[in-house]
């Protein structure tokens, strides 16, 4: 609502000078690219956040078969980069 009305504010002081409409309509479009590179940035960290955690559960299921086969804490450790504690807690 406030937004409409500085809007309509806006045309009825500057509409009528092409040199504010231009600027307007420059300033519009960059702002339009910003928030769509500020939205694909945030798609990015998404997908390499899903990424990480796809990647991490990977590693838990290794070492959670590495644990049933058997194997020492030490080889786990040194497989799959988990702490003595991420493994115990499995």
């Amino acid at each position: 609502m406030l937004k409409d009305r500085l809007s309509n504010m806006h045309s009825a002081l500057y509409g009528g000078y092409e040199e504010f409409t231009e600027i307007d309509m420059t300033l519009k479009q960059m702002h339009e690219s910003s928030s769509l590179r500020t939205i694909e940035r945030a798609e990015a960290k998404a997908e390499i956040k899903g990424e990480k955690r796809g990647i991490s559960l990977g590693i838990t299921q290794v070492a959670k078969a590495m644990k049933s086969a058997g194997d020492t804490v030490s080889k786990i450790m040194r497989c799959t980069g988990l702490s003595r504690r991420e493994i115990s807690a499995l």
